[in-house]
């Protein structure tokens, strides 16, 4: 008996190229699927145990203690749909709105993770700072929902206009007072300025800012950043 009998190895099983994230692959081993971008795992199977374990799960966690009996959600930011499968599936399918300016991701989310399963679900494909400053372009109203979760990568990279105050302030208009907003960003050491820089902005827009750095494959390679409308 050969001792790497049994063993599944990672494969590439999808590679595309994407205008707004470059090279986007499909990965896989055994049941559990992931997308990466410039090397970062930007979604994971949301059946597999590392989703509940990571930024996702934690996500999960920060709404369970902060936000339990919210009815509407909206997401910047689907990515493979992770974090939307694992909130219909906590939180008794509420009613989720997600932006996602990239198609070639909606596709992948529908083709390799099931996106089309989760109930009263909307996805939306703009850019999402065009989305929440004319809302009502797209049949939102603002103040409308309790939970914002702001998850926006190209890549490794967030967005500069995900820090402006233009951005923040349309964001935060778009949940109801007492309301939460959740920014997810990256944490490996070569941001860490930049997100600390952030986090202190963040406190002249919310109430009772607070961080939760979530330990991934290395010991921070995120931080949930998260406060009360």
């Amino acid at each position: 008996m050969n001792i790497f009998d049994g063993i599944q190895l990672p494969k590439i099983i999808y590679e595309t190229e994407s205008k707004f994230n470059g090279k986007v692959q499909v990965w896989e081993v055994g049941k559990t699927r992931k997308i990466k971008v410039d090397k970062i795992d930007q979604s994971i199977s949301h059946t597999s145990p590392s989703a509940n374990r990571l930024v996702w799960g934690k996500v999960i966690e920060v709404l369970e203690e902060n936000a339990p009996d919210f009815k509407n959600i909206l997401l910047l930011g689907l990515g493979g749909g992770t974090m939307a499968h694992l909130i219909s599936e906590k939180f008794n399918a509420p009613n989720m709105v997600s932006v996602e300016i990239d198609p070639v991701m909606v596709d992948i989310a529908k083709n390799y993770f099931d996106l089309d399963s989760i109930p009263n679900h909307r996805v939306i494909i703009d850019d999402a700072l065009r989305v929440v400053i004319e809302p009502e372009e797209f049949d939102l109203k603002p103040e409308f929902f309790n939970v914002c979760i702001v998850d926006i990568f190209q890549g490794e990279k967030y967005p500069d206009l995900g820090k402006s105050g233009n951005f923040i302030t349309s964001v935060k208009k778009m949940v109801r007072p007492g309301g939460l907003l959740i920014f997810n960003r990256i944490y490996l050491d070569h941001h860490q300025d930049d997100v600390n820089i952030f986090i202190e902005y963040l406190g002249d827009f919310l109430q009772n800012v607070t961080c939760l750095v979530v330990a991934g494959y290395t010991n921070s390679d995120n931080v949930l950043i998260y406060g009360k409308v």
